[in-house]
């Protein structure tokens, strides 16, 4: 496994059996290529790892991952940029789904638009109590376009994932945890510990029962979810090249409310 990353935090406890990891863009840990690059790299190489039974995907001071960066978003108006966006995205939340690698998200903070969806992706989620998500997306002029949507409606009943989908609205840990967004929530002192103890206690497990499981449970819906980004890649490209994206791009940098073109 590669010593040295860009915008990733890495840290490999060999004795223990874990590893940790947390997106390094400050402030707020946004997602832009090259994350997207070098996380889908790790979550590749977790395969290549016999030595590894668990990973924490964990949070900066001040964010889990508070979304993409949106001066990313105009370069796909050029429907070849919003191929290249979308693939490479595609490769990190496929990479991080079926990995055979427990991984716990422990978040803080802001999670948000991709930020959700890659902890979406993760095997568990613990949450401080202050986070906060969304999936804000419909209020840009776009949608969720790294697999969320898909991973959001095996958690929560379809009807609470079109209102949020739907709405872009915000929620609480608590609100989240009731919905099933999130599995626990603690004091926002007690995310590291809880997310390290948990982590410990699947890593005393044999790697070869953590693998298969991680199979048994996931394989149908790795086939599903596979076939799902593929049809998501084409509607993705599709988006960036409609008026609504371009209005809600201007309309957040200039900060007001969009005025939606009629279709």
């Amino acid at each position: 496994m590669r010593a040295e990353w860009d915008t990733l935090k890495v840290r490999h406890d060999e004795a223990v059996g874990v590893l940790k990891v947390q997106i390094h863009n400050p402030p707020l840990s946004l997602l832009n290529q090259v994350v997207r690059r070098e996380l889908g790299l790790l979550f590749r190489e977790l395969s290549g790892a016999p030595a590894l039974r668990c990973v924490v995907f964990g949070s900066s001071e001040r964010s889990f991952c508070a979304g993409a960066d949106l001066r990313e978003y105009p370069m796909r108006f050029d429907p070849a940029v919003a191929r290249v966006h979308v693939e490479n995205a595609h490769r990190m939340i496929l990479a991080l789904v079926e990995s055979d690698t427990p991984v716990i998200a422990a978040i803080r903070g802001p999670c948000m638009g991709g930020g959700l969806e890659l902890a979406l992706g993760c095997s568990y989620r613990i949450a401080s109590r202050s986070a906060t998500f969304a999936l804000p997306e419909a209020r840009r002029g776009a949608w969720p376009g790294t697999g969320g949507i898909f991973l959001l409606c095996r958690l929560v009943r379809t009807s609470i994932a079109k209102r949020l989908l739907y709405t872009g609205e915000s929620l609480s840990s608590k609100e989240a945890l009731d919905l099933g967004v999130v599995d626990e929530v603690v004091e926002d002192e007690q995310l590291d510990r809880r997310a390290d103890d948990l982590a410990a206690d699947i890593a005393r497990q044999p790697a070869s029962s953590l693998q298969t499981m991680a199979q048994l449970v996931d394989g149908p819906f790795r086939a599903s979810f596979r076939e799902h980004l593929r049809y998501e890649a084409e509607r993705f490209v599709h988006a960036y090249q409609l008026p609504a994206a371009r209005e809600g791009y201007q309309a957040f940098f200039e900060k007001r409310e969009p005025r939606w073109p009629q279709p």
